[in-house]
């Protein structure tokens, strides 16, 4: 399925899997008088969350805050208006610390919740973007473009200090387009491993992304230098050492041979939502040289038409491929004993790519003649890669999975069913 983030709200869709089915998941009264502010008085900053020490157990409305200055209240229907309140609440330097530089925001406005960022991926270009929704009705969503020299627009990018100066209407804001992330592993990499780049996410946290070749696979590491943005609670289970945040739910598997934590699960709550708690994958650097690894790991999006070098689709306008090797969790128990069935008979990367799967590695456009399916997780787990979903729902009941293992990528499906499973 695809997974459509425009902002909490991006101007830009991450495409999980495949691009048939789209899942949006992005999250005045005055009798004439221009107010200054919404009339509940505040905006929560992301910026400001990841600074403070008081977030806990999704209290963020202690850390509202008021714009400054003349700023008349915002329309819902005109981003520029929205850009500017956000800009007069935001500090003079105000600090955009998730990786692929969106400036988060929330804020009540009539009977809407509005969620956003302003996003500087194309600073360099001289353009950003300002997007947002109704966190309770995520079909309301608008988006504004903006571009250095027309319309009142000042934009100035310092590609060494990472410096974005703004100027709107007349209100100005210096936003630092944060680096701290991107420094290297402080762990040595494993046989087979290449090391992609570092990841804030907007949730605060911290993380390597790492791609096992051998498996053409991703996963995210912990880079536990850094401080975690929230305390952590074990997991039940004996068999595994697992971790969740307290809010995010992000959970963790500790892999004790190397200290390593490697995250495995994010709240499916928190996905559907489109919080700052909705994992990491739209968080990736913007202008990484990601092409040949996205295509080995994701054959898709060859029949997508193909991508840039930076992981953009060339033929799916303002689409860029979601690296998101974690399970969407419901219960976290039950993901518990799922990990149990995973990792205790194999242990590193092999163990993490198969606990991390994405169905999206294994799916491609049908040929001529063929019939799509739908690509069944819980049916095609240890399944070779690309084979067909209308036959593998055919196979559940009697499929040995440890004997599917076995098989090449790519196996023909006919010769498979007449496969005797073991006893």
């Amino acid at each position: 399925m695809i997974l459509s983030k425009i902002c909490c709200l991006r101007p830009l869709t991450y495409v999980v899997w495949g691009w048939t089915i789209y899942i949006g998941a992005l999250i005045c009264t005055g009798c004439g008088a221009e107010r200054a502010v919404p009339s509940s008085g505040w905006i929560v900053l992301n910026e400001l969350s990841l600074r403070s020490s008081e977030v806990r157990r999704g209290d963020e409305t202690s850390l509202g805050v008021t714009p400054t200055g003349p700023v008349s209240e915002p329309s819902f229907d005109d981003p520029r208006s929205v850009l500017r309140f956000v800009m007069a609440a935001a500090p003079e330097r105000a600090v955009v610390y998730p990786t692929e530089r969106y400036y988060y925001y929330t804020f009540p406005l009539g009977p809407r919740v509005v969620s956003g960022n302003i996003r500087f991926a194309d600073a360099e270009d001289g353009r950003f973007s300002v997007g947002y929704f109704d966190a309770y009705s995520q079909r309301e969503m608008m988006v504004g473009h903006f571009k250095h020299g027309r319309e009142g627009v000042s934009m100035h990018y310092n590609a060494q200090t990472g410096e974005v100066s703004l100027s709107v209407d007349g209100l100005s804001r210096v936003f630092v387009l944060d680096r701290s992330a991107l420094e290297p592993p402080g762990f040595p990499l494993l046989p087979g491993e290449e090391h992609v780049t570092g990841v804030r996410d907007e949730s605060g946290y911290f993380l390597q992304l790492l791609y096992y070749k051998p498996g053409r696979a991703f996963y995210y590491v912990l880079d536990d230098r850094k401080p975690r943005p929230e305390a952590w609670v074990r997991g039940e289970s004996a068999r595994v050492e697992t971790w969740f945040g307290e809010r995010s739910r992000f959970c963790f598997v500790r892999h004790a041979p190397t200290g390593r934590y490697i995250l495995v699960g994010v709240s499916r709550r928190e996905i559907a939502q489109n919080t700052w708690y909705d994992g990491p994958f739209d968080q990736v650097p913007p202008r990484l040289p990601l092409r040949a690894m996205l295509e080995e790991a994701y054959p898709y999006v060859e029949d997508a038409g193909g991508l840039d070098e930076h992981g953009n689709f060339l033929e799916l306008q303002g689409q860029r491929v979601a690296i998101s090797p974690y399970r969407a969790y419901e219960s976290g128990a039950q993901l518990e004993k799922d990990l149990e069935g995973m990792m205790t008979d194999v242990a590193g990367p092999t163990a993490w790519t198969t606990a991390t799967y994405e169905s999206k590695r294994d799916w491609r456009a049908p040929k001529e003649g063929e019939q799509a399916g739908m690509h069944l997780r819980e049916f095609s787990l240890g399944w070779p890669a690309n084979h067909w979903g209308t036959s593998s729902r055919g196979w559940g009941k009697g499929h040995d999975v440890r004997l599917s293992q076995r098989w090449p990528v790519n196996h023909d499906a006919a010769v498979s069913r007449l496969t005797e499973p073991s006893k």
